[in-house]
């Protein structure tokens, strides 16, 4: 049995015959965007978080996995995916703002595409800083963040006659046993 559905011209349409394609083929504007923009990124940010408690425990429980994740991580297909998280975090909190704000003042209604087009282009405004700092490094065009501070620890250790520890010897009292590498 189809499910009838009139729309506002008065017309019916039999539903079990649309096909999905057409489902997805919306006919509003901007909140039909900003709605779906919504939620896809608050499946990302979900979806990042379980990976996230998934990676905190390969820490605890399987180090030696956890120390060759961290190759993937470094992978520059990975650092755009972290510039999706950002991006994601980013435009969410800002998405929520317009819509907590629309909520308790209705006539804020009147102003929903500025409003959604203004949380969109502050996202973007605010993510290039990012990108620049996250990308940077794998273009050559930066060193990698922490980099020079890592340099610097490690000539001071030198030079009070503490040598840090390699990576899989033992370990120097009140000396992190993390090599860090420095960019190509």
């Amino acid at each position: 049995m189809a499910t009838r559905i009139e729309n506002g011209a008065g017309s019916v349409r039999n539903v079990r015959n649309t096909r999905f394609t057409e489902s997805l083929r919306y006919k509003g504007r901007e909140g039909m965007w900003t709605w779906m923009l919504h939620r896809v990124t608050g499946l990302g940010i979900l979806f990042f978080l379980l990976i996230h408690v998934f990676d905190t425990a390969l820490v605890i429980y399987w180090p030696e996995i956890y120390d060759e994740s961290l190759d993937i991580y470094r992978h520059p297909l990975f650092r755009v995916g972290e510039l999706a998280i950002f991006f994601s975090v980013l435009y969410h909190a800002l998405n929520g703002l317009r819509i907590i704000i629309q909520d308790f003042w209705p006539h804020a209604m009147r102003h929903q595409r500025k409003m959604g087009l203004a949380a969109l282009g502050l996202s973007v405004l605010l993510i290039l800083p990012v990108a620049w700092i996250m990308m940077a490094p794998v273009f050559g065009l930066a060193e990698e963040p922490g980099v020079e501070r890592h340099r610097a620890r490690m000539e001071r250790l030198q030079a009070e006659g503490r040598t840090p520890a390699a990576h899989g010897t033992e370990a120097t009292p009140g000396v992190l046993n993390v090599p860090m590498e420095t960019p190509r």
